[in-house]
This record gives C-alpha cells, sequence and structure tokens, in this order.
C-alpha cells in the first residue's frame, strides 16, 4: 500500500510542483491545502500517513501551530518544508516534535530521504507507545508493586503499588535510575545492598528478593519480597520488571501469600489437591515468581522452557493459586488441532457457519470464562491464528465463525513452548506484535539437568504415583537406582523421569527399585556399573513406550509361569480374558516367553 500524504502550501506553483515530486515517489498525495484550519479538517477526515507542511503558511495559524495540534489530536508525523531556517524559526518548528526539515529549495533525494526517515521513525514510535501502553494495561493496576526497568536501567513503568511501598510517584520515578528510588538494605545487618541487574540481564536468570528491606522515600524502611526477572526481546534482553510485596501483606493471606505450605519433605507445594515437586533452589525461586504472577490480574503469560520441563504443570500451578481457581481449566494443545478447526474450536461457531454446522457451538474461549485457558505450543499457530488471537488477547472479545456479535470474555490465558520465540520472530514464523503481548511477563523453566536437587524428589513422587495407579507393591528406590538417575543428564526432562519410573514399577518383581529396571533412552557415561553389564542382565537402555513395558512384562509373567496363561493373568492381577485380549492386541508370540 502506497503512503499517503497531505500537502500544506500556500504557494500554488510549489504546491503543484510538490505534487508531481511526490507522486513521482510513488507516494498518494491526498490533498492540497493553504491554510491551519484546513490542514486540520483533512487530517481528521483522510487520516494521511504524514503531512508535508510549510512554516508560513496563510490563515491565522502557521504550521509550528498546526503541527503541534496534529501531532496532539491525530499523532499524525509531519515534516516541515519552508524557505526559513533561522533560529526563531527553528526554536518554534521544535514545540511541535516534528520529524524531519528540509529547506527549500530542495533536492529530490533529500526530500525523499526526509520522508522515509520519517515514516520509519513514526512507526517505530507508535509500536514504542503501543507496547508501553499494554505495559500500563497489563501491570498498571496490579496488587503487587511492579516496577519496569529498560536495558540501561532507567524506570519505564512504575505501578501504583510501587508508590504506595516506595513513597515515589510515578512522575518522579519514570526516566530515573531503579537504584535512585528502589534501594534495598539487608535485614539484619541494615547495610545497602547492590541490585544484580547486571546479573539478570547477562545471565537472563531470576533472581529473587528475601530477607532485604526497601528504603522508602522518607527513610523508612519496610520488609519486602519478591523477584527481579529478565524481559526477553527479539534481540536478547530488553529490561526487567521487578516484582514485589510487603512481608507483612505477604503473610497475611493464607491461600495465596508468598508462604508455600510445604509437605513434610519440605519439597512439595500445595495448593487444595494441587502439588508442585521442587526441592532446587532454582526451581522454588521460579514458582515464588509465578506465584506472585499468578496473584495479579495478569492477563497473559509466556512460559518457556524445553520439551518436558513441566510447562503444562506451571500452567495448573498458576491457575490453581490464583482467585481463578474456581473458575474452569482449559488445555488446548495447538499442533494437535488440525488449521481448518482450530478457528472453531477457540472460539466457536454459529449455526450454518460451514457446511457440517447444524448447531451452534461454544469455543473453548467462551468454556474457559472466569478460568484459565492453557495454549501449549503456540508457536505452532498459523500467521493468520496469530493475529486473531492477538485481537482477542488485547481486548477480551471476539466473535464465533459465522457470527456477527462480540462475545466478551475474562479469561486468563496462560501460553507455552519450547523454543525461543524471538527466534521465531527473526525467521518470520511468529509475529512481533504477539511476541510483544506474551513477554510482559515470562516465565522460564530450568531444565532438569540444572536442577539435580528435584531428580530424587521428582523420582520418589512418581514411584507413589505409579503404584497408586498400576496396584504394584514396589514401596522405594534402591542406591544403585538412585545413583542412576543421579548420574544422567536427562535430555527428555522431567517428562523423561516418568516414564522411566512408571516402566521400572511395571516391571520390577521385588518391593525395591533395582538398578536392572532403570532404563535411559541415551547411556550416561557416569552410570554406576554400566560398562560391566553381562549378557543375562536385560539391556538397560531400550524403548521407554509404556506398550513396551506391558509386553515384556506379560512376557516375563509367562515365562515364570511355564506358559500357563490362568497363572500368569493371576501375577499380573488381570483376568484370563484380559491376558488373552492383551496378547492378540500386543500381537506377542508365546513361544517367546518359553524357557
Amino acid at each position: 500500500m502506497r503512503e499517503r500524504i497531505l500537502i500544506v502550501e500556500d504557494e500554488r506553483i510549489t504546491a503543484e510542483d510538490l505534487r508531481e515530486v511526490l507522486g513521482g515517489f510513488g507516494y498518494e498525495v491526498l490533498a492540497v491545502v493553504a491554510t491551519g484550519a484546513d490542514a486540520i479538517s483533512a487530517v481528521e477526515h483522510l487520516m494521511p500517513d504524514l503531512v508535508l507542511m510549510d512554516i508560513r503558511i496563510s490563515g491565522d495559524m502557521d504550521g509550528t501551530e498546526t503541527a503541534r495540534i496534529l501531532h496532539e489530536r491525530f499523532d499524525v508525523p509531519v515534516v516541515y518544508l519552508t524557505a526559513h531556517a533561522d533560529q526563531e524559526t527553528l526554536r518554534r518548528a521544535k514545540q511541535a516534535l516534528p520529524l524531519a526539515y528540509v529547506v527549500k529549495p530542495f533536492r529530490e533525494p533529500e526530500m525523499q530521504a526526509a520522508i522515509e526517515i520519517a515514516l520509519h521513525r513514526h512507526r517505530q514510535d507508535r509500536k514504542t507507545r503501543q507496547r508501553q501502553h499494554h505495559l500500563n494495561q497489563v501491570l498498571g493496576d496490579l496488587l503487587l508493586g511492579v516496577i519496569s526497568v529498560d536495558a540501561a536501567e532507567l524506570v519505564i513503568l512504575f505501578n501504583p503499588a510501587a508508590e504506595e511501598l516506595t513513597g515515589w510517584t510515578s512522575a518522579e520515578a519514570i526516566g530515573a535510575p531503579l537504584r535512585s528510588v528502589f534501594r534495598l538494605a539487608d535485614s539484619k545487618t541494615g547495610k545497602l545492598e547492590e541490585l544484580p541487574l547486571d546479573e539478570v540481564l547477562k545471565r537472563g536468570s531470576l533472581h529473587e528478593i528475601r530477607n532485604c528491606s526497601l528504603v522508602m522515600k522518607n527513610g523508612e524502611r519496610r520488609s519486602i519480597s519478591g523477584n527481579i526477572s529478565p524481559v526477553p526481546g527479539i534481540d536478547g534482553f530488553t529490561g526487567a520488571i521487578i516484582v514485589f510485596e510487603s512481608e507483612a501483606a505477604a503473610g497475611g493471606d493464607p491461600h495465596l501469600g508468598s508462604k508455600f505450605k510445604d509437605s513434610v519433605d519440605g519439597n512439595t507445594m500445595q495448593f487444595g489437591r494441587f502439588q508442585v515437586v521442587a526441592a532446587a533452589a532454582p526451581m522454588k525461586q521460579v514458582l515464588a515468581f509465578a506465584l506472585r504472577v499468578a496473584r495479579s490480574r495478569a492477563s497473559t503469560i509466556l512460559v518457556e522452557g524445553e520439551s518436558g520441563t513441566g510447562k503444562d504443570v506451571m500452567a495448573r500451578f498458576l491457575h490453581y493459586s490464583s482467585d481463578r481457581l474456581a473458575g474452569p481449566f482449559v488445555p488446548v494443545n495447538c499442533p494437535a488441532i488440525p488449521e481448518s478447526l482450530i478457528e472453531s474450536e477457540l472460539f466457536g461457531h454459529d449455526k450454518g457457519a460451514f457446511t457440517d454446522a447444524r448447531a451452534g457451538k461454544k469455543g473453548l474461549f467462551e468454556l474457559a470464562d472466569g478460568g484459565t485457558l492453557f495454549l501449549d505450543e503456540i508457536a505452532e499457530l498459523s500467521p493468520s491464528m496469530q493475529s486473531k488471537l492477538l485481537r482477542v488477547l488485547e481486548d477480551q472479545t471476539f466473535r464465533r465463525v459465522g457470527g456477527i456479535e462480540d462475545i466478551e470474555v475474562d479469561v486468563r490465558v496462560v501460553a507455552a513452548t519450547n523454543i525461543r520465540l524471538a527466534e521465531a520472530v527473526q525467521r518470520g514464523r511468529f509475529r512481533v506484535d504477539l511476541f510483544h503481548r506474551l513477554t510482559v511477563i515470562p516465565i522460564s523453566l530450568p531444565p532438569l539437568r540444572e536442577r539435580a536437587a528435584d531428580i530424587v524428589p521428582l523420582a520418589q513422587f512418581f514411584v507413589q504415583q505409579s503404584v497408586l495407579k498400576h496396584k504394584s507393591k514396589v514401596a522405594e528406590l534402591s542406591r544403585e537406582a538412585i545413583e542412576a538417575l543421579l548420574g544422567y543428564d536427562w535430555p527428555g526432562n522431567v517428562r523423561e523421569l516418568r516414564n522411566v519410573i512408571e516402566r521400572a514399577v511395571l516391571t520390577e518383581e521385588t518391593e525395591t527399585i533395582q538398578l536392572s529396571s532403570i532404563r535411559f533412552m541415551h547411556v550416561p557415561a557416569a552410570l554406576p556399573g554400566a560398562a560391566h553389564r553381562s549378557a543375562e542382565t536385560p539391556p538397560l537402555f531400550a524403548d521407554l513406550s509404556l506398550e513396551h513395558a506391558k509386553r515384556e512384562l506379560m512376557l516375563r509373567a509367562l515365562k515364570q509361569t511355564g506358559g500357563n496363561q490362568t497363572k500368569a493373568a493371576r501375577l499380573l492381577g488381570i483376568s484370563r480374558d484380559m491376558l488373552r485380549h492383551r496378547i492378540k492386541k500386543l500381537q506377542l508370540k508365546l513361544e517367546d516367553s518359553m524357557p
């Protein structure tokens, strides 16, 4: 689409020359006017992309006053074109914030360059303002104190709760160095502490604020807790968000307070029936930050992490530890829904919207009203669906397929991805505006190899779950099995650990899981005894699928009973008919079970 330009010039010959030159550049000239009043009227009705304006024009208003009104009312960029370049004219011209200043007589290449640069700067400035507006929308009304800073550590957002907690006003804080309005001291010694912003931005790591007092503007000190989280951008981390609250407020809410209700072992965080296992410090920091985010009014949250790190568990954690826990939690696996059906699934459809739409149907957004919609692997959505999703995230309204009425919902959207969205944006696979919408409050899950302290507690938790599920007599892990688990690097993360443990519970014949029942996807070099396996020992690293485990378990039972299906079924805890059914389904060869 050609950019549309309005010319404001009272010299007729010059105006016509400009029209011809701009047309030659490929721009569309909407109109030529001679006064400021006519320029304001034309902009209001025609909405040009840019105004090319002489400073000295006919009428009661000169070009500088007209440009100021256009900037304030319509956010339209102005390029001055004038024969006057004296200091007084320049001083007055700057007040309207022009994007370029071209002196007559102009040369055509200079004119075109000035217009192109002005258009580009205005587009970039508008994107920045839209992102800032979105930040204010998402973070401005949070119950927690929120401060956002850019890469230069200058404050760009200071919400009302931050004003109340620090004593500084937003007007005083915005544009100031963070260290001048957010000072921390050690709660015990009273000594001022250095904020670790450099480390947060350099390493992209989450930092927990604890055992600290906030030094307020009036010099008083208030005990606070919180987190400092990096904010990802297209070219790396673009800043950080500080989320904090007073310790008194945190301790006053038994359900949503920042104090976790620990189990006896101190590793299981429980909210009603929902549990999260975390023993490692990095994971506990992430959970503390996530809990504060859950308590906020943020309508969009992004969860990033490698495949298998537990993004679905984090989404449920955010739901069940928020004031939305009584509402529905609706998970959606985006890649599993065909492109032709995804819009109807998310937004619903009216009767007759397409050939098979014999009745109207609510979409998942409507079903999640009052609760949380979890969009797993959001990067797999098509560009078209990304555009439609963006509108819903911004307005919390949508239309069903084939519908004409806007439907308003109150939904928190938790999106998850196992790839870096910034790289997807750079490759043109993900919309930059949707990226900015999602990354206001990002939560990054560390891989299991970076939180080794979680391996054993998670393994024990999965043993308990598998024993209940499969009615097994297994009670614990052997020391050798634990050493093997700790010596593995877990490329499949928590999901792989869960599968390994479930398979071990299914195949173990004693009450203690032995090393022989632990089987991985890849051979870890540090695995105890890995180099001394005898031929009689089953292969340590085999197919991890449950189907394979069931097959091997049935073969083992049949071998142990000499092929007697009645006795084998009794060992497996199933009926003889069920055993026959599974033998047929899995296409087992009974001769494989013979001694």
